[in-house]
């Protein structure tokens, strides 16, 4: 009965995570939502003068409808922004709402950076036909204008779009109202909208508005620019954005007024009913009855002093001004000259043109480049560097990663991989190739915590000089079947090798394993992201895998690791984040956990000691590649516990700063991205199968005598094996890097510890 239930648990279960060390097991666990294709879209491509549309079967008349529309409305959008993109810009036309769900856009896109999240998918649009004309073109218009503020605002390259992020931040209602605006206009039924809208949301602060509520709102503050300051300004608080990086600056300095003005005039322009808003021209002012011109210019040119000269009313005299626009006959003479100086310097409209359609090219564009530093627990301090590529439509996938220490000797200390991913299909599937190396010189204070399941103690101050490296590397294969867009089933094959070593026996042969495995896992991941280190939703991984060596069936292992994470906002600004994981090893060779401390520890990283010493080098140092460290647990030094079980509990609550002040109002980045924790941590390891309350788990073992010492024994105590921890902390972007500040208290056996301070870099889990 037992072997059919874990037969169908392997059926049930696939898995995602690394065979290797789970250097990160909180922070870099990977869970991820889904996109299914019921379908394969074969595309085509036809150019305009300004677009590249996109399009499939049944899309052709759909495509060129579209193309029509942007080549007419470009003119007006650039004029209105002040701003004309220098790259073609690119749209994907669906045929329904409900092909373009099955689209990769955006699944692997956005970015995490200062704070914030930069969406590198916005290289291109995508939209779908939902059975009417008007609002399709309206739509268009909407995206095409959203496309065309975001590159004037970040530029667009990867390295523009990185460097402005770093120091832009506009609220939603900046962005989607510029684009309501341009695609609708300003009519009287919009009148009534915007008043209600600004009545729902008049108790909320404009940067906190989202959605449809933000566009709205965006849409009657840019349309109450142009009605009353004209819309040449539009264009001008933009570009003055794009220099100054603020909005709020960006309006007092181009309307001459304070921004809180602005937002009361705003405000009583519509709620108080100061203007009837018909068009998008300033209302008239009612204009004092005057003579006829003509009396006027004779009455003028008769007064004339000797030397002056009357250049047909244009004098900066206010009464002639008045008289001037008062006189239609001039106003229209004066528009006719106008219209034809424009005319002139204007250049002329492009014929509308699209070629002949074309197989659609799939490119490959740089999607993210990230550079990181981490203080690996084996390795110590490290830099890392990630570069992913991908086509337009997201459906193929290539990353490189390398992470390297400035360790001596140089290179001997790395991680490399390669990852090839498709996406184009129901069913997808990724290629991994990875490599890790690890070198000791020496078995010292900071290291020996890895030897200690190898029953290898050094003495107190004491160096054992061991110059050993061992070498990871597997070649693995993805299965992924999605059964919605947020739970999924993975199956994970693979073929992995270790060595061990020796530079000081230089005649011993490497010490080679041969692995296969197979992994499985079901994912469940519906979380979003609300601010960097902030998130809303659910996140569960169930992993199984079992590993089988070809050289010695007594290093056989297994694993089973659960991973439930809840994140939920509390009220404005507080969210909860809990996190329950629980891990077994089991097989011939079981493979340890490490608890305690914090992951990406970066400064005075403390290892905990134990009572002892058995000096002695190890045969094999292999075993060190299958460590797992499974999270934070505070209040106490790195490596406190350790076995081939573990529980782990951590609950935090996290307030966001920026959920109470406008983020683009802050100019400090460290102000604008401080966030404070309060945390509880709860763990414990053992080994064995008989639980965490048994007395056999290395909380409970102290080993006495050894190395020399004739009196050598493992005694055993009564301790409590839960560890709990608790504290506050803060957490603040440094340089693009999210430092993290914790100060703990820890809970052993009925006795609180000193406490301790913390500081590491990295998202919490």
């Amino acid at each position: 009965m037992k072997r059919s239930l874990l037969f169908l648990c392997n059926i049930l279960v696939i898995s995602a995570s690394v065979y290797g060390q789970k250097y990160f097991g909180a922070t870099q666990e990977e869970f991820g939502k889904n996109r299914i294709q019921l379908k394969r879209f074969e595309w085509k491509t036809i150019k305009s003068n300004n677009f590249e549309f996109n399009y499939y079967r049944g899309g052709e008349l759909l495509s060129q409808m579209a193309a029509k529309t942007s080549e007419t409305e470009y003119e007006k959008i650039t004029e209105t922004l002040g701003y004309t993109p220098f790259t073609t810009m690119k749209i994907f036309i669906y045929n329904s709402p409900k092909d373009i769900e099955q689209s990769n856009i955006g699944l692997t896109s956005p970015s995490e950076l200062d704070g914030g999240t930069v969406n590198l998918a916005k290289a291109r649009i995508q939209i779908a036909f939902a059975g009417n004309d008007s609002l399709f073109k309206k739509q268009l218009i909407k995206e095409i204008t959203s496309l065309f503020v975001y590159d004037m605002l970040y530029g667009g390259s990867l390295k523009e779009v990185l460097q402005s992020s770093l120091l832009l931040t506009v609220p939603e209602w900046y962005m989607s109202g510029i684009s309501s605006y341009i695609a609708e206009g300003s009519n009287s039924q919009m009148f009534d909208t915007f008043k209600t809208t600004i009545q729902k949301a008049s108790n909320k602060k404009l940067s906190h508005l989202q959605g449809e509520e933000a566009a709205i709102v965006g849409q009657s503050i840019w349309n109450y620019i142009a009605v009353k300051y004209g819309r040449d300004n539009i264009s001008n608080i933009l570009n003055l954005t794009r220099i100054i990086r603020n909005e709020q600056s960006s309006i007092t300095s181009t309307l001459g007024i304070s921004y809180n003005r602005f937002i009361r005039e705003w405000k009583a322009f519509y709620l108080e009913n100061q203007t009837e808003v018909t068009n998008e021209e300033p209302a008239k002012t009612e204009l004092p009855k005057t003579k006829p011109v003509a009396e006027q210019e004779v009455s003028k040119l008769s007064n004339l002093k000797p030397g002056e000269i009357d250049t047909d009313f244009y004098e900066f005299d206010p009464k002639n001004v008045v008289l001037v626009k008062e006189n239609k006959d001039l106003i229209n003479s004066s528009s006719n000259l106008q219209n034809s100086l424009n005319t002139k310097l204007k250049r002329p409209s492009e014929e509308f043109k699209l070629s002949a359609p074309k197989a659609y090219q799939n490119l490959l564009i740089s999607n993210d480049n990230k550079f990181d530093i981490h203080n690996d627990p084996v390795r110590r301090f490290g830099v890392s560097s990630k570069l992913v590529l991908n086509d337009l439509l997201e459906n193929h996938i290539i990353t490189f990663y390398g992470f390297v220490t400035p360790s001596t000797p140089f290179f001997k200390n790395h991680d490399l991989y390669v990852e090839y991913g498709n996406y184009e299909k129901k069913v997808d599937w990724k290629v991994k190739f990875e490599r890790r190396s690890t070198n000791f010189e020496r078995v010292d204070d900071q290291n020996s915590y890895l030897f200690r399941p190898l029953k290898i103690l050094i003495p107190d101050q004491n160096n054992l000089a061991i110059s050993r490296r061992t070498l990871y590397q597997r070649i693995s294969g993805t299965i992924v079947y999605p059964f919605s867009k947020f739970l999924k089933l993975e199956g994970v094959p693979s073929a992995f090798m270790t060595s061990d070593i020796d530079y000081i026996d230089l005649p011993r042969s490497n010490l080679n394993a041969f692995y296969g495995g197979l992994q499985a896992n079901i994912i469940f991941d519906n979380a979003v992201t609300v601010s960097r280190n902030i998130e809303k939703g659910t996140r569960g991984k169930l992993s199984l895998e079992k590993n089988i060596s070809f050289t010695d069936k007594n290093q056989n292992f297994n694993r089973i690791n659960l991973d439930l994470r809840q994140y939920q906002k509390l009220v404005n600004g507080i969210y909860f984040a809990g996190r329950f994981n629980y891990g077994r090893s089991l097989g011939n060779s079981p493979k340890y956990t490490f608890l305690g401390g914090v992951e990406n520890w970066l400064i005075d990283r403390r290892i905990h000691k134990i009572n002892g010493s058995n000096t002695g080098v190890p045969t094999n140092i292999s075993e060190i590649n299958f460590y797992n460290f499974a999270g934070n647990l505070r209040g106490f030094d790195f490596a406190k516990l350790y076995g081939t079980n573990h529980l782990l509990v951590n609950l935090e609550l996290r307030f966001s700063l920026s959920s109470y002040f406008p983020r683009s109002s802050i100019s400090s980045s460290f102000l604008r991205n401080l966030q404070l924790v309060a945390f509880n941590d709860i763990g414990t390891a053992w080994n064995g199968n008989q639980g965490p309350l048994s007395r056999q788990n290395s909380l409970n073992t102290e080993i006495i005598g050894g190395a020399g010492n004739p009196f050598y024994v493992e005694v055993t105590n009564f301790k409590n094996p839960f560890l709990i921890g608790y504290g506050v902390g803060a957490r603040t972007t440094i340089l693009g890097f999210l430092v993290k500040v914790d100060y703990a208290y820890g809970l052993e056996n009925k006795e609180v510890g000193k406490p301790k301070l913390y500081v590491s870099v990295g998202n919490d889990f």
